[in-house]
């Protein structure tokens, strides 16, 4: 494994950054992105550095690594024209990596083998100690793969990682069913998305579709898909990690009581209550401005308002 000489340019960036304070919630293309390869099982792998935009003295003591959503654009976290994720905790002094998943690649070798020497290589180029992991959508599952063996992780890339959340993550595809037959069947349109045959007005309505996937990244070269429809070899239980689940009330991509059953099973039983282990369900009934769906719980305007705070609290615990 060896880091390109652009790193070095990165890690410098973000000390001579970490200082400045801005309130922006959305960066125009490249706007305080710094970006950087790793050689990692004979692949070059792209990792983005979001450096922190607030005094390090004022802000959580932890930096945030993020893996790309697949079913949506990487954009959609630093330039969706809304609320965007990266921003946001920047903006609070968190400094945000954002590790990108190549076309093709199956997510749990990506999450097993790959991620460990990326973090590897973040962890050697970063002077913080603590570490947050984030999953979001479809590439929450290689997050859930990678902490799946979080003390051996540990070891090896000297990242320790405190805690993790999951925006929209599918632990169960076969729960809905339908949802991962509908992507076999479908094409890209002209654009270049998965947004045809009513797909994004069914599962990603408040998304606009410049922000959608395309298929080549959901599915191997032979066709097949990169996730896994369940997660029944991953054990999140007793790995040293504190762990939130967030699942949105209307979410027809990672319904709800497929979340819930996983985080369930990571308790052990459902009438057991655990510090380590919070499930959330962003929606009216528990006092959130609206039922958010899954383009809401990668990005909105209700996300940065009523989820994240709580996130970053829960975090800061």
């Amino acid at each position: 494994m060896r880091i390109s000489h652009v790193l070095a340019v990165a890690f410098s960036a973000l000390m001579a950054t970490s200082c400045q304070s801005v309130s922006s919630t959305n960066y125009a293309e490249k706007e305080n992105q710094r970006d950087f390869t790793v050689e990692a099982g004979g692949a070059s792998y792209t990792v983005s550095m979001f450096p922190r935009t607030f005094s390090a003295l004022a802000g959580p003591a932890f930096s945030l690594v993020l893996v790309s959503p697949l079913l949506v654009a990487d954009e959609a976290l630093y330039n969706s024209g809304r609320a965007s994720i990266i921003p946001w905790f920047n903006a609070r002094g968190v400094t945000v990596w954002l590790v990108r998943i190549p076309q093709h690649s199956q997510i749990e070798r990506f999450g097993r083998e790959i991620l460990p020497q990326v973090t590897t290589a973040i962890r050697k180029n970063s002077n913080d100690e603590s570490w947050v992991m984030a999953g979001i959508s479809l590439g929450g599952q290689a997050v859930a793969h990678y902490l799946n063996d979080a003390p051996r992780n540990a070891t090896v890339s000297g990242m320790l990682v405190k805690s993790a959340f999951f925006l929209g993550t599918g632990f169960d595809y076969n729960y809905p069913g339908a949802f991962t037959r509908r992507l076999a069947a479908l094409q890209d349109n002209k654009a270049g998305n998965l947004c045809s045959e009513n797909f994004c007005k069914r599962f990603l309505p408040s998304l606009p579709e410049n922000l959608v996937g395309s298929r080549t990244q959901l599915f191997d070269a032979a066709g097949k898909p990169v996730w896994r429809d369940t997660l029944e070899s991953v054990q999140l239980k007793d790995k040293g990690v504190r762990i939130f689940f967030l699942a949105g009330k209307i979410d027809n991509v990672a319904p709800s009581e497929s979340v819930y059953k996983f985080y369930v099973r990571t308790i052990g039983d459902e009438r057991k209550t655990s510090a380590d282990f919070r499930f959330m369900l962003p929606g009216k009934m528990n006092r959130h401005g609206k039922d958010f769906d899954h383009g809401m719980m990668v990005a909105s305007d209700e996300l940065a308002s009523e989820i994240l705070p709580d996130i970053l609290k829960w975090i800061d615990l």
